[in-house]
């Protein structure tokens, strides 16, 4: 009787482990499909629609979805000593944590003597919350299954985000959906929209690359329907973005269909010592690369909404310069410089920016789009408002931080299955940083978790080169 109990026992931990595994993978499957789609809208007694919120409801969402994962990660970590050992000594030893809590702090100091403490408040508790969310998501990504979990999640997310916005687009009007031009879809705005797709594109396309090759060494049918089901996802998405014609989203594009490729093939080339069968693999990038930006070229072209958006730009910046070229950000990024120079240590404040910006609209040059009936409320430049809200020593942490980033795509942590992370990171890494140059991500909650999240997985990737 006791060594069957014995027995029983010893076959409980491997299922208790395969448990947990499965409970981690689903509850990222989940986070990130729902946290995109999330919206709340609101009826009048006779069923009509008259509001909906999108930012408020996915800030809600992610903080508490990123507790319920540290409070799941803290319930494993109580039963498995060796595991918790291990996630100590990343706590400890990684860089990237300690950064990212002293940029944290320097938000909550910058957060005293605001004009709206309520807005720096709950700026602040999301960033705490952004701050757990790192850490557990860099906790579970060191084992590949959940972070292929999370990259599902979002391809299933832009599935569903990618019809509504077609149906949109067709003049099709969805029930619990505000009408908004764009098409906007769950995000309430074009701009996010589009930037949604830029960033999640190299995930979806890298999934699919990853089917191809698991179908070319396997041979089943399952492995080429969901590499076809990717690819066609992808395709839907690209062209969402171009019914979008957002023109920050389409040079985002335009810079990953390039950086990508050529980092490819410099690397490899490097790592592999002039291997020929990894130099073409390389090539054979370059190719798609340019393929690649012929349809972005043919899109533009096919959509004339974005092709009047791109010619008009060239027409400004032909007859104006820069200054014409910017257009308004011209002025607040110019006024946003004069509230940096009165602001430079801790700034006017966590979330405040938009409610000190009447004070400096004409401290440069005169906003044309500020007056008693329009408030602006976002600079289009994360850097700028970052140095305004929360002053220039928190703005170069973050640039520390970010560039950091980029630094540890040089460890190349992929075996020979062809799943080199690198890839849809510096992607997505390349156009996070011409969309926060040019727009607001870092003002949108959903946005903001992105950062996160990229934040999190590139610390995981190269945490076993790192810790050595």
């Amino acid at each position: 009787m006791a060594r069957r109990i014995k027995k029983q026992r010893q076959i409980s931990v491997p299922q208790q482990i395969d448990l947990w595994q499965q409970l981690a993978k689903g509850l990222l499957f989940l986070f990130f499909m729902l946290l995109p789609l999330t919206f709340c809208s609101a009826f009048t007694t006779e069923g009509k629609l008259y509001l909906t919120l999108y930012n408020l409801p996915k800030l809600y969402l992610s903080a508490g979805f990123s507790l319920i994962l540290f409070a799941g990660l803290c319930l494993r970590l109580g039963k498995d000593t060796a595991l918790s050992a291990l996630t100590v000594n990343f706590g400890k030893r990684n860089l990237g944590l300690k950064l990212l809590v002293l940029f944290v702090l320097l938000l909550f100091f910058s957060s005293f003597q605001v004009l709206v403490p309520a807005a720096a408040f709950l700026t602040l508790l999301h960033y705490l919350s952004l701050l757990v969310l790192y850490f557990t998501l860099a906790c579970f990504f060191s084992n590949p299954a959940r972070c292929w979990a999370a990259v599902y999640g979002l391809s299933t997310a832009l599935l569903i985000f990618t019809t509504l916005g077609i149906i949109q687009f067709l003049g099709y009007k969805i029930p619990f959906l505000m009408p908004i031009l764009g098409p906007a879809a769950t995000f309430g705005y074009r701009n996010p929209a589009a930037h949604f797709i830029a960033l999640v594109i190299p995930f979806i396309l890298f999934a699919s690359g990853r089917h191809w090759h698991l179908w070319r060494g396997s041979k089943k049918p399952l492995q080429l329907i969901f590499f076809i089901a990717f690819l066609l996802g992808a395709s839907a998405a690209l062209i969402l973005l171009f019914m979008n014609y957002s023109r920050v989203a389409i040079l985002a594009l335009m810079l990953e269909a390039l950086v990508v490729p050529l980092f490819w093939f410099f690397s490899r080339k490097r790592e592999v010592k002039g291997s020929a069968g990894r130099v073409r693999r390389g090539g054979w990038l370059l190719v798609i690369s340019l393929l690649m930006l012929v349809v972005i070229a043919s899109l533009i072209m096919a959509f004339p909404k974005s092709r009047q958006r791109v010619e008009r730009s060239f027409n400004k910046f032909r007859h104006g310069g820069i200054a014409r070229l910017l257009e308004f950000r011209y002025y607040h990024w110019g006024n946003s410089l004069m509230m940096i120079k009165e602001h430079p240590v801790l700034g006017v404040g966590l979330g405040n920016w938009r409610f000190n910006y009447p004070l400096y609209y004409k401290s440069f040059a005169r906003d044309p789009l500020m007056n008693y009936r329009v408030q602006i409320r976002k600079t289009h430049n994360d850097y700028l408002q970052l140095a305004a809200e929360c002053g220039i020593p928190a703005l170069l942490l973050f640039l520390l931080l970010w560039g950091r980033q980029f630094y540890l795509l040089r460890y190349s942590t992929s075996d020979d299955d062809g799943e080199d992370w690198r890839l849809p990171l510096l992607a997505s890494l390349t156009a996070f940083s011409v969309i926060m140059f040019f727009s607001f991500p870092m003002q949108m909650a959903y946005s903001r978790m992105f950062c996160f999240f990229l934040l999190a997985l590139g610390e995981a990737r190269a945490w076993p080169a790192l810790s050595k």
